[in-house]
């Protein structure tokens, strides 16, 4: 029986609706506020998941090429939306107890957008319990992408095999970790019923052998170098001073009393909204502050920080770290469908059609830097924003921001070519700056994996640049060899 994707494409029904899938572009609504019409679309790398309203910024349609099928797929995903870390929360609630102490004084008034901040509070009701943890709306934003990637690959796998995702493990214990929280909320939506049964969370300890230096979802945990470099510059402090001082004063004169914001706790406003937002299932009054303009220059600044943080600006290791794993997954794809590897306990098992693998938003920036998407992006201005930069991290780095590899087989001049690979940041297709000449300005696998040995010949060994020094270090840095070999030390297996 032929699978309905092949179908759709062979007789080219999908145009018509008839093959397109039922999943919806995106997780929530976004809704408009009454100065910025979409303020959560400017909260840069805090904003939950959002797709289709964003620009295409590369003119390129996302769905599949009329002539092309996906043989495999990976996606690497930042986890879900989540509660505050234990530091922005207090932050958050020095903001609270300042406003409670000037409010409960004589003469107090709090106008325009700011006046709802007498009666304001935080929205968490146990910290305790969520403090870091995944929101309801990051497990919507995981279960809803099971959903979609299970439609938009239909022949990728079948009820009742096992199904296994990998997750940098990030905290312990493990059950505490919101990238493996993503990754279980991913296998119930894409397995449903049956997630518990046949779905597997594969835990990525990067710090839990000398075996995972070099070969885990969190390769600067393992670089030395890494920590000790300091990156970033003042790029984000000379672009905040063209722009925060009139913010600030603007707020602050809708103020009457014995309060006064500076600029750190301004800069928090527009993480207030994003977070309280997502936290509650509902557009929190800090997203009316700020003015879309303010919004868009705070959106400039989070670019600025990963740029030059840990992205193609930055100094030190953190924009090669990631080539090791990239030479070994796209090795791995160009190989083909139905491999097996080497299961748990040193059994056998199928390496899924659709590989996922979870991690954190510093890890998205530094692969990213690697793949040669913003290769001819020149370096990042901090007194304007540039009328067109493709480094824009609501693109591809906002919770579960996706960045996803697809592999094609295309019939070009009535015969069939390939393996093709193409790029997706979220929902729109990131051509290769020197490979675009497939279809759908995919590259040829086998051109890009070309591409990342020349990338990786220019970096140097990873044990090198990173100033590794254990003496147990192995003899090199094999990139994620965990996707193929189960019975690896620092693995650990997490039922959904």
């Amino acid at each position: 029986m032929m699978k309905s994707s092949v179908l759709c494409a062979l007789v080219g029904i999908a145009t018509l609706g008839i093959c397109q899938p039922l999943a919806p572009e995106n997780d929530i609504v976004f809704s408009s506020s009454k100065t910025p019409s979409t303020p959560l679309q400017y909260s840069g790398a805090n904003a939950p998941y959002f797709a289709g309203m964003s620009p295409n910024v590369n003119g390129i349609d996302s769905r599949i090429p009329d002539q092309c099928t996906v043989r495999q797929a990976a996606y690497v995903v930042r986890h879900g939306s989540r509660f505050p870390d234990t530091g922005s929360y207090e932050a958050w609630v020095a903001i609270y107890h300042k406003i409670q102490a000037a409010a409960q004084q004589d003469g107090f008034e709090a106008r325009g957008s700011l006046r709802f901040i007498p009666q304001w509070k935080p929205v968490l009701t146990n910290p305790t319990l969520q403090l870091g943890q995944e929101s309801m709306t990051g497990w919507k934003e995981a279960s809803d992408l099971g959903y979609q990637l299970r439609s938009r690959y239909p022949g990728f796998y079948q009820d009742g095999n096992p199904f296994y995702v990998w997750a940098n493990q990030y905290k312990f214990p493990i059950n505490e970790s919101r990238v493996v929280q993503t990754a279980r909320a991913f296998l119930n939506g894409y397995l449903y019923e049956y997630a518990d049964s046949y779905g597997t969370v594969v835990s990525v300890n990067s710090t839990g052998s000398p075996a995972a230096i070099g070969n885990s979802l969190g390769p600067s945990d393992s670089c030395p170098a890494f920590g000790s470099i300091s990156s970033g510059g003042d790029n984000v402090t000379n672009w905040d001073a063209t722009w925060l001082p009139k913010v600030v004063h603007r707020i602050n004169s809708e103020i009457k009393g014995n309060l006064t914001f500076d600029e750190t706790e301004v800069l928090f406003f527009p993480y207030m909204c994003a977070y309280e937002s997502q936290i509650e299932g509902r557009l929190s009054p800090w997203c009316d502050v700020f003015t879309e303009q303010e919004l868009r220059n705070y959106a400039y600044s989070q670019d600025l920080s990963y740029f030059y943080g840990v992205g193609p600006g930055s100094i030190g290791p953190a924009k090669v770290l990631f080539l090791p794993f990239l030479k070994s997954l796209l090795s791995l794809l160009e190989t083909g469908p139905a491999q097996v590897g080497v299961g748990p306990n040193g059994t056998s098992f199928e390496i899924p059609r659709l590989i996922m693998a979870f991690m954190n938003d510093n890890q998205i920036a530094e692969m990213t830097a690697a793949m040669g998407i913003f290769d001819s992006e020149g370096l990042l201005p901090d007194d304007h924003i540039p009328a067109e930069h493709l480094y824009n991290v609501a693109h591809f780095i906002t919770m579960r921001g996706t960045v996803a590899f697809e592999v094609m087989d295309c019939n070009v001049d009535n015969a069939t070519n390939g393996p093709y690979i193409r790029v997706l940041f979220n929902d729109a297709v990131y051509p290769i700056v020197s490979c675009q000449n497939g279809p759908g300005r995919s590259c040829p696998l086998s051109d890009y994996l070309a591409l990342i040995h020349k990338k990786i010949d220019e970096a140097g060994d990873f044990l090198d640049y990173c100033n590794v020094t254990d003496t147990a270090r192995p003899e090199a840095a094999t990139g994620a060899t965990f996707f193929q070999d189960l019975s690896l030390d620092f693995l650990t297996f997490v039922k959904p």
